[in-house]
């Protein structure tokens, strides 16, 4: 086992940590129809937020499949999307295709914004010191954010549900990263690598675009429906095939946490069966720290994927957990 991955983590979760998410896509919408386009174009109730509220989203094509997906932050006068790295290069020409005479104005400021994740038992005792008293005060529902000046610098703290412990995305410019990362280290925080973040990403089953699910999926596959997916918003690009899977009911896989009992982590990609059948794959892995126990997220067929099911591999065997 990793010993600096194993103090990072028992520092990070006992306390307050933070870590950076390299190269994420920050993409802002401005323009007089901004909410109404993107509204129409992903899966999510975008004309419902007002400046500070937010939501998760999937941006779907014209046959339903998932394109891109993110986070969608509404502001004064822009939107920012946040998402995983690549996806400004994938989807702004996506929606510039769309745009005909509507007010609307795309811009990739991912050079301009770095996010890191904030997050721990202490985590929101420690941004009150490093970020300033009311940064994150009465920031309760997911998405919902604010822009806090900290030392000259504007930071954007965003509550971020995503991870099991709960905390915060915080967003500034490259220049104010190592400033803001000294003040959470002096606040009594700690600093983590990407490995912490991946683990607690998998624990969480947090899925990411590109690792656990793509292009070829439908939205209701990635098991994100009650957070990603309003089903009374009315059209959108794709939204017939939604629609159409809602009515029916299930899909055919979808992704799934795993729980394994003991032995090796399965790496991503091993095959998986249930009643030794094919049942589907495992997209990510970790050795859960918090459990002590290899953990996956997986894509499963329908057939195995209800809680409990249980899921071998060469090395072992492991059960669906609970949402």
């Amino acid at each position: 086992m990793n010993e600096t991955l194993q103090h990072e983590y028992a520092a990070a979760i006992a306390g307050a940590g933070l870590v950076r998410l390299r190269d994420w896509s920050t993409v802002w919408a401005s323009g007089g129809d901004r909410a109404s386009f993107l509204h129409n174009m992903c899966t999510n109730d975008v004309k419902r937020l007002t400046p500070g509220d937010g939501c998760e989203a999937f941006f779907t094509d014209v046959k339903g499949k998932i394109h891109s997906h993110g986070f969608l932050l509404a502001g004064d006068n822009a939107i920012q999307i946040v998402a995983v790295p690549g996806t400004a290069e994938r989807l702004m020409p996506q929606l510039d295709r769309y745009i005909i005479r509507e007010d609307v104005t795309l811009a990739d400021e991912s050079a301009e914004l770095t996010w890191l994740l904030a997050f721990g038992e202490r985590a929101g005792e420690i941004a009150a010191v490093a970020l300033g008293a009311g940064a994150a005060a009465g920031l309760d529902a997911a998405w919902s954010h604010r822009s806090v000046d900290v030392a000259g610098a504007a930071v954007t703290v965003v509550r971020c549900e995503l991870l099991w412990t709960g905390g915060f995305l915080l967003g500034c410019s490259p220049a104010a990263i190592a400033a803001l990362e000294g003040r959470w280290t002096a606040a009594g925080g700690t600093l983590g690598g990407e490995e912490l973040w991946q683990t607690v990403r998998i624990e969480s089953a947090w899925p990411m675009w590109g690792v656990d699910f793509d292009a070829t999926n439908l939205p209701q596959e990635v098991s994100r429906d009650a957070q990603a997916i309003s089903f009374r918003k009315g059209c959108y690009l794709g939204q017939e095939t939604v629609a159409r899977l809602d009515a029916l009911g299930h899909v055919n896989k979808q992704l799934v946490a795993v729980a394994f009992a003991e032995g090796d982590v399965p790496p991503a990609g091993t095959e998986l069966s249930h009643n030794d059948q094919p049942a589907g794959r495992v997209t990510s892995s970790c050795w859960s720290l918090r459990v002590a126990k290899p953990q996956a997220i997986a894509m499963v067929k329908r057939g195995a994927a209800a809680a409990g099911s249980t899921l071998q591999w060469s090395g072992g065997a492991g059960s669906v957990a609970g949402s």
